[in-house]
């Protein structure tokens, strides 16, 4: 699981919701990339601060370490088309947890990032 948070400039709740909802453009686009992807949450964490939580849930870390190298190209231009629509004022990765991984190295399979 891959968990987010992002501040929303005001007006723009709505907007922000349908991008990265249950079958928004972001679920799509992760859909499209894996079979490993389940699905992605999204959480109003406040409502006066326009603060969302977003959860990515994936079969194992190796599914999202094959769509992170295969689809990079694809999420950049996510991200960009993202940064033109102005909803965003601020994201933090909170972090990447993982279950149900086989025993063993930790880092057998792991996908380089450059």
């Amino acid at each position: 699981m891959i968990v987010r948070e992002f501040r929303v400039n005001a007006g723009c709740e709505k907007d922000f919701e349908s991008v990265f909802g249950r079958d928004g453009v972001w679920a799509e686009l992760l859909q499209r990339g894996s079979e490993g992807f389940i699905e992605t949450e999204l959480q109003i964490v406040s409502p006066d601060d326009r603060s969302y939580k977003v959860r990515d849930s994936w079969k194992s870390h190796w599914d999202f370490e094959l769509f992170r190298a295969g689809h990079q190209y694809e999420v950049e231009q996510f991200r960009k088309w993202l940064a033109d629509k102005d909803l965003v004022a601020q994201e933090t990765l909170l972090g990447s947890f993982y279950s149900d991984e086989p025993d063993g190295d930790e880092d057998a399979g792991l996908v380089q990032t450059s």
